[in-house]
């Protein structure tokens, strides 16, 4: 998206057979310009065309028609039933489609009240920040299937495998800025709504996605000189990355502020490498002399010829996590009241539901605001490209832990409320479900019994966050740790390494997730990274370094903790994708096991998969119902192991656990998710007597 177009931008998609074109002509008689992506598409494949040349070469002759057009019915039967296929495709047809929409957008109608911009696979190509407003069309699943039976005549075999192949609508409306539900209801009232609103506030929204926080300390002339002088004698690749980042934190404990923290930090770093050979160094606060001079001391080692560094591309990176209120800008005493009143909140919940069984009630707040510039020049074929990109994170986080007690028993709720938000993320409604969720979880685990031992069948409840999929198989599928060997999924691309169904995503583009950003600490633009489709495993999570030595494009997943440190492949927003089933049913199912609600912390082996984990919320569950809640539970087992023995997954893709992740001494925020899965075949520890194994 051009951010100096005139008027307002949205991007629509929606599932096949969801009803996207109908709500794009409906659009349409309301004065908005369309571009369809699909017929983009049919464009840039037209006869006699780049494109066609270009898919012809990839897929032979069999492409086309005797009249030497596309055969359409011949590719789309042959990618959807390759996932590879597919992804060809998409990486032909994806640049070119986004180029010739660009054309599109400069000759719209002067007088369009905006533009519509339609395509199926916006939030698999990571854009659907790249708008003022993104649309989801939605239809129930059994109801698309009817219509791609009707419209394309296809047998309910067939249409299901279609919908099968395309990303959930869970999924999606996780990207959607709203969600036009085309299921009976009345679109055009859904639609007269949506229009007033981004006509109301495109402008501001707009200004939020691409805006900048903080002035930046060097100008592009400055760091080009700088580069120039890091890769004066020699080298591949040379970058300065230059952070600036303020923070604040609150802590109560009983009704005492007893840590008040704040912080401001400029600082940047210089990296140079040549083969394998890597020289870095950090400077605080430094000014231009000072940067220019640690880039000689570093060039000083190398014998090659002096680069001429190219101009700097400037890049422009949207963000997808827009904030309406910095941090920065909120009186601190406005910060000491929310503290103190989700403490009030919690402690008059608490008597409330049980008097006087609250303990103790302990609150922290966070916020800090990361803007970061990173300029590079990297050589690939012999040829030198130099960009700089700049990105801007705000964090807030409020967390709470209540402990509450009977007799001599305490037992303790523990939540947290957190997201690349500003300020605005603190509303009354968020702040109360999170104190009383905390206060009821703590209360809860006072009538806890003692949790079985044994093997059983454990079903891991959304709520559960995506603890499991984190530790015990996504730092697994980072690729440092894959090309170092300590990794269960070394080795093992293009192999079945989880059952069928299962798909493992991170996803550095959604939005106000607390893993998300507009790039990476490396300049790269964050993506949606599949990493395991279907059971097969596709890619890992690379940096610049990794990305090199494997031969394969960066990921976007180049993290640092600051700029004292180097970056390396981290996660961002990992979870498994949702699947088709429904929880209800899935516990319904369920003879005798285990059902966890949330989990805590725990240990995991990252090359070998092992992992033990605490259960923080479960539920003891016998003929399809929940018999009583448990306390002192783990879980332990090997990751890739559960990844091939899941055999149910629910579509309800909703909670994100948030952290900070750990990795060589370095800290960065993440989130993870999964929906309701059911895992036959768990370890389960507890204190009670031990039951006879369920497998």
């Amino acid at each position: 998206m051009d951010p100096r177009l005139p008027v307002p931008i949205i991007g629509l998609t929606g599932g096949i057979a969801a009803g996207k074109s109908y709500v794009a002509a409906a659009m349409r008689t309301r004065g908005w310009t369309i571009l369809d992506a699909d017929q983009a598409a049919r464009d840039v494949v037209g006869r006699g065309t780049e494109g066609l040349q270009a898919l012809v070469k990839a897929f032979g002759k069999e492409a086309l028609r005797v009249d030497g057009t596309l055969d359409r019915p011949w590719l789309a039967k042959k990618v959807f039933a390759d996932p590879a296929s597919r992804r060809e495709l998409e990486a032909l047809l994806h640049p070119r489609i986004e180029a010739h929409l660009q054309k599109m957008l400069k000759s719209i109608p002067v007088k369009t009240k905006g533009v519509i911009l339609d395509a199926a696979l916006w939030v698999e190509r990571g854009k659907a920040h790249h708008f003022d407003a993104f649309w989801v069309v939605d239809a129930p699943v059994e109801l698309r299937i009817q219509r791609l039976i009707h419209r394309d005549r296809l047998s309910k075999e067939h249409a299901v495998a279609r919908l099968a192949a395309q990303t959930g609508t869970a999924e999606k409306q996780l990207h959607a800025d709203r969600v036009i539900f085309n299921d009976g209801r009345d679109i055009e009232s859904q639609l007269e709504e949506a229009e007033s609103s981004i006509l109301a506030n495109w402008k501001r929204l707009r200004s939020a996605r691409w805006s900048s926080l903080m002035a930046a300390p060097f100008t592009p002339e400055q760091l080009h000189e700088i580069l120039s002088s890091l890769l004066s004698k020699g080298g591949d690749y040379g970058e300065i990355f230059v952070e600036k980042r303020r923070a604040q934190a609150l802590g109560m404990d009983d009704g005492r502020m007893e840590d008040v923290l704040a912080s401001e930090t400029f600082g940047a770093s210089l990296r140079i490498s040549e083969g394998e050979t890597t020289r870095f160094a950090d400077l605080i606060a430094p000014d231009f002399n000072e940067l220019k001079e640690a880039a000689l001391l570093l060039a000083a080692p190398g014998s090659g010829a002096s680069t001429q560094v190219p101009t700097l591309t400037i890049l422009e990176h949207p963000t997808p996590s827009p904030i309406e209120r910095d941090p920065a800008s909120v009186p601190f005493p406005e910060k000491v009241e929310l503290v103190r009143k989700t403490e009030s909140i919690a402690r008059n919940h608490g008597e409330t539901l049980k008097p006087g069984a609250i303990r103790q009630v302990a609150v922290g707040y966070g916020d800090s605001t990361q803007s970061v510039w990173i300029a590079v020049a990297d050589r690939k074929n012999g040829d030198w490209k130099a960009t700089l990109a700049e990105d801007h994170r705000t964090q807030g986080v409020l967390r709470l832990s209540v402990t509450a007690g009977e007799g001599d028993t305490l037992q303790t709720g523990f939540r947290a409320l957190g997201e690349t938000r500003g300020f605005e993320l603190f509303t009354e409604e968020a702040v109360t479900h999170t104190a009383q969720e905390a206060v009821r979880m703590a209360l809860q685990a006072l009538i806890a019994q003692p949790a079985p031992a044994g093997t059983f069948p454990v079903i891991l409840s959304s709520s559960a966050g995506g603890t499991m999929i984190h530790e015990a198989c996504g730092h697994g599928l980072e690729a440092d740790l894959a090309l170092a060997g300590v990794s269960a999924f070394a080795g093992k691309l293009g192999t079945k390494v989880a059952a069928d169904g299962v798909t493992i995503i991170d996803d550095g583009t959604l939005p106000h997730k607390r893993g998300s950003s507009a790039c990476d600490d490396e300049g790269q633009p964050t993506e949606r990274v599949v990493l395991i489709e279907n059971g097969i495993l596709k890619g890992y999570l690379q940096s610049r370094k990794t990305a090199r030595r494997m031969s394969v494009p960066p990921t976007g997943n180049g993290r640092r903790e600051s700029y004292r440190h180097l970056p390396i492949p981290r996660m961002r927003n990992t979870f498994l994708a949702p699947g088709p089933e429904t929880p209800e049913v899935i516990l319904k199912d369920l003879e005798r096991g285990l059902l966890v609600k949330h989990m805590g912390g725990g240990q995991v082996d990252t090359v070998t998969g092992n992992f033990v984990f605490q259960v923080t919320e479960g539920y003891w569950v016998e003929k399809g119902e929940i018999k009583y809640p448990v306390k002192n539970a783990t879980l332990s087992g090997c990751g890739p192991d559960v990844l091939k023995q899941i055999t149910r997954i629910a579509g309800d893709l909703e909670h994100f656990d948030i952290g900070t992740c750990g990795k060589d001494g370095q800290g960065v925020p993440v989130s993870d998710a999964m929906p309701t899965i059911l895992c036959p075949s768990l370890v389960v520890g507890g204190t009670a007597e031990p039951l006879p194994d369920v497998i």
